[in-house]
């Protein structure tokens, strides 16, 4: 479930102002005071000089309110099959009742060519068991999305760099003067609402798989190079652990691989 916090909005004043001082006796800008400023798509934004400060830079709607973004759906992924990792060897026949060696393959195990830490004598065990491949559990696609941006414009501020070359795409203009007029030549004042996500989205989370299905085929060897078969098993992650006393010969890797996974 998730829940969506109200959006908030505050006024940004910036730049400029109007005022019923004639131009006339009004001071020259402040050179100081200059800020280069942006409005309009944010992959057309200009950026700062390197040696400039980014004064401000977010999100607008000059003329309305937009609509309060919404947490999207959660999704999730597919779930994956997951190979068995290891194999057991005991001295008695099924279900076995000690085990007197293995070969254990990691949970990262891909199905290549796993050897044991040593090689399980011919003779010296009655039954091999394996474990089922099991369907890893589903993941969140995302964990919260991305705000909308619906009817919203984007806004950045810059001060000026050393260069005072100054990209055609940046409106040059002036904070007020500290009480509060505008400069000479500088009549607009520019107040836009300031357009806050204050959502609080609950991350995502996937239950448990269901309707798959993964069944493997894990061959025993003979050799550390998984060469000279021994024998061999399917097993299906619907199965428990499957026993099986068909089983004879040195046994010193296995190899895994599917044969159904959907």
């Amino acid at each position: 479930m998730r829940t969506v916090a109200l959006l908030t909005w505050a006024i940004f004043g910036i730049i400029g102002c109007s005022s019923p001082v004639s131009d006339d006796d009004r001071p020259e800008p402040d050179p100081s005071k200059l800020i280069l400023v942006f409005g309009g798509r944010q992959e057309n934004a200009p950026i700062c000089d390197p040696d400039a400060e980014l004064l401000w830079e977010g999100w607008t709607a000059w003329s309305e309110a937009p609509e309060p973004d919404k947490c999207e759906p959660c999704e999730c992924t597919p779930a994956a099959c997951v190979l068995q990792s290891r194999m057991s060897a005991s001295p008695t026949a099924c279900p076995g009742s000690s085990v007197i060696g293995a070969i254990g393959a990691g949970s990262s195990w891909d199905g290549t060519c796993a050897q044991g830490s040593f090689p399980i004598r011919s003779g010296s065990y009655a039954s091999v068991t394996f474990e089922p491949p099991t369907l890893a559990d589903c993941s969140p696609v995302s964990s919260a999305p991305a705000p909308s941006r619906k009817h919203l414009t984007f806004v950045r501020a810059c001060s000026p760099g050393t260069s005072m070359i100054i990209p055609t795409d940046f409106r040059q203009c002036y904070l007020p003067q500290p009480n509060g007029e505008c400069w000479r030549g500088n009549q607009a004042r520019f107040e836009f609402p300031v357009y806050s996500d204050t959502r609080t989205c609950t991350p995502c989370s996937c239950g448990a798989p269901t309707g798959g299905r993964c069944s493997v085929l894990t061959t025993l060897y003979g050799e550390e190079d998984c060469s000279s078969e021994v024998g061999s098993v399917v097993v299906s992650d619907k199965d428990p652990t499957i026993c099986t006393n068909e089983i004879e010969g040195k046994i010193a890797a296995m190899r895994s691989g599917f044969t159904q996974c959907r």
